[in-house]
Order: C-alpha cells, then sequence, then structure tokens
C-alpha cells in the first residue's frame, strides 16, 4: 500500500477509534459477548456501506467538498441546514467530551486528578497543543495523526497482551443477555464506527482512484471492528457484569477494574486509551475545522488559519472547563446526529444523483454496489437509529 494511502487508513482508523472504543464494555456488555459480537459486525457493515454512499456523492458533485456543500449542491438550502447544524452540534460535542477525558488522563498520570483547577489546567494544555498542530496545516496533521495512531496500535498490542492473562471465559459465556439494554446500546454502537466526515478530505489529499479510495474505506474500517472484537473479549472477559453496572460509564472506573490492582496494567490502558483519543480527536477537528472554513468563507491564509482555529477550539475549551463531567452528556446525543450525517444524508444524496443521472442517461464516476435496495435499507437502519437514541 502507498504511504498516501496509508496515511489516509489511519485518518479513518484513528478517527473511528476513540472514546466510542473505551465506552463499548459498558455500553453493549450487559448484551453478553456473543449477541455483541453480531451487533458489531451489522454496525461495521452499515458503516462501511454508507461510507461508500458518501464517497459516491463526493466524487459526483466535487472532490474534497466538505459534508456542508455537498448536501448544499444535491438537497439544496434546507439540507445544508439540518447538515450543518447536525455536524457542527455533533464535532463540537464530541470534541468537548475528548477535552474532558484528555484533561482527566493527564491529570491522573501526574497525580493530581483529584483537584478541579489542575485537571482543568491539563485540559488547557492539551487543546493548545491540538490548536497548534491544527494551524499548521491538513498534511501535517495526518502526519502527526499516522504517528499517533501506530503509537496506538502499539500500545494496544501491549495492552491486549497484558490483559489475556486476566481473561476468564466463564465470564465471557455465562452472562445472560439483558434484551433491555438493546435499544439504547444501537447508537453508541454505530458512534464507534462514526469517520464519515472525514472522507472530503481523504479526498482532496488521495484523489479520484475509486478502486484505492473503497481499499481505504474498507481496511480503515475492518482495523476498527477487529479491535473492537478483542478489545470486547478482554474487558467482558476481565470484568464481572456487576462491577460494569456500578461504573456508571466512566472509563477510569472501567481501566481500574481492568487492571486488578497491576499499577503497570493501568499505566498501559491509560496510554493506550490517550493515544486513541487523540487519533480520533485529529480526525475530528479536522473535520470541523474545514466545515467552519468553508461555511465561513474563510481562505487558507495565515490569518485566516488562525482565526479559523480559534473558532473551533476557543468554544470547546470554555465549554469543557464549565461542563468538567460532560464526557457522557455528549456522546449521549451523538448517536442520533451520526444516523441523519452519516446514513440518512448520503442515501438522500446518492438516491437523488443517481436519479438525476438515470434520467439525463450520465454514467456516474463510481456507484455503490446495493441499487436502491441497499440505499432503502440504509435509511431505513437510519431511522431506527435515530428514533432508538431518545427510547
Amino acid at each position: 500500500m502507498k504511504s498516501q494511502s496509508l496515511d489516509a487508513v489511519c485518518v479513518v482508523a484513528g478517527t473511528t477509534i476513540g472514546a466510542g472504543m473505551l465506552g463499548l464494555p459498558m455500553a453493549i456488555g450487559f448484551l453478553g459477548f456473543k449477541v455483541s459480537m453480531v451487533l458489531l459486525l451489522v454496525m461495521w457493515a452499515l458503516a462501511f456501506y454508507t461510507s461508500l454512499l458518501l464517497l459516491e456523492v463526493n466524487l459526483q458533485v466535487g472532490t474534497g467538498l466538505n459534508v456542508n456543500m455537498m448536501v448544499k449542491k444535491v438537497l439544496g438550502r434546507w439540507g445544508q441546514i439540518i447538515a450543518v447544524v447536525c455536524l457542527g452540534f455533533l464535532l463540537y460535542a464530541v470534541l468537548v467530551a475528548y477535552v474532558t477525558a484528555m484533561g482527566g488522563i493527564i491529570a491522573s498520570a501526574l497525580g493530581v486528578n483529584g483537584d478541579a483547577f489542575s485537571t482543568g489546567a491539563c485540559s488547557v494544555g492539551f487543546t493548545v497543543v491540538m490548536a497548534v498542530i491544527m494551524f499548521c496545516g491538513t498534511n501535517a496533521i495526518i502526519r502527526f495523526n499516522s504517528l499517533f495512531f501506530l503509537s496506538m496500535l502499539g500500545a494496544m498490542a501491549i495492552a491486549f497482551a497484558t490483559l489475556s492473562t486476566t481473561v476468564d471465559v466463564n465470564v465471557l459465556v455465562n452472562v445472560a443477555p439483558d434484551y433491555s439494554y438493546l435499544i439504547g446500546a444501537v447508537p453508541v454502537l454505530f458512534a464507534s464506527f462514526s469517520f464519515h466526515f472525514c472522507i472530503p478530505s481523504i479526498t482532496s489529499v488521495v484523489g479520484t482512484d475509486t478502486r484505492q479510495l473503497v481499499r481505504i474505506m474498507f481496511w480503515g474500517t475492518l482495523l476498527p471492528l477487529l479491535c473492537y472484537m478483542v478489545w470486547l473479549f478482554l474487558s467482558l472477559g476481565s470484568v464481572p457484569m456487576d462491577q460494569i453496572v456500578n461504573m456508571s460509564g466512566s472509563v477510569d472506573a472501567l481501566i481500574k477494574s481492568m487492571c486488578n490492582g497491576s499499577v503497570v496494567i493501568q499505566t498501559i490502558l491509560s496510554i493506550f486509551a490517550a493515544f486513541a483519543l487523540i487519533t480520533s480527536f485529529f480526525g475530528v477537528a479536522l473535520s470541523l475545522f474545514d466545515l467552519m472554513a468553508e461555511t465561513l468563507r474563510r481562505t487558507n491564509s495565515a490569518k485566516d488559519r488562525i482565526g479559523t482555529t480559534l473558532i473551533v477550539f476557543v468554544p470547546v475549551l470554555v465549554a469543557a472547563l464549565l461542563a468538567p463531567g460532560g464526557f457522557i452528556a455528549a456522546l449521549a446525543h451523538a448517536g442520533a446526529a451520526l444516523a441523519v450525517i452519516c446514513i440518512l444524508l448520503p442515501c438522500a444524496m446518492s438516491y437523488k444523483l443517481r436519479s438525476e443521472a438515470k434520467a439525463a442517461a450520465k454514467k456516474l464516476a463510481y456507484m455503490t454496489p446495493g441499487g436502491n435496495m441497499g440505499i432503502a435499507t440504509a435509511a431505513v437502519c437510519g431511522v431506527v437509529i435515530l428514533v432508538a437514541n431518545y427510547v
């Protein structure tokens, strides 16, 4: 695989693997290991298919165009308003969650996690570093992301190898699925496979080679799927269900339960969690930066880049400092926004473009397999995820 393609795969996989992965054991652990594996496969297939739909639209209306402009071109002004509101809310909320989580992880590493002021200072320091990298440009972000993603894979491999000795198979197979949690778990599961908003940035760098782009989407989503499967095997096999029930969605509590009092394992898991959050942060921040620059019509000059960087990071930092416990709350509604942005809008745009191309006897540059039946099936799944988030 070419270096450019490898970098793009890292962006997709790195954007996907983040806070969603860390919270999976607490989100779907109640369903048992076997049911969780089936749901993961279904969500992966849905995410991969809808990413190809969005890729199809992007190649048709303009390579590298942000989701904002794609929706405007295809669905008009009202479609654009829906997209911008949902996407902006989602990206800002996720960044707030990541800044809050990273502030806690850094503070814990420094031994000051009990001090609210010190934790806030760690969040500020992390945000400033990320803002500087963002100002340096897309290529710098992709390079930094590749470095952190490969580092995360290394930390993940060490963490997985260490945790493999603590797995109790009986804990995995003896858990009776509690299907009352099924509906609530669906939006969280799909949110764990969200990366679609970075597709325009990838096409602007990689180009229009559809075979290469499809490979990037496939491998970029398959890697997170495999990581999620191993992560659930290790976590659900190490932590009894009664402990998961009492964690209240806390990643720190999960890490402490999995390490069984071992400082070494806790350190390894904390490093892995930090790298997972950082790689995901890069992809989300890049997408929000591009969205703001395009929506506000800001150029790529140094002056405008500084302004766009401030627009992206200042609200995030303020919100993280004002609501330091908002990590779970920020992620709770992500599934609904993602269902609109990553499923319903791509389905609507793809269907309209295909209909127009058919009427004009025009051949599309790329068409996702599955036909209208595939689009309809994906749309139904999107509605289910959207509704499930509020049931």
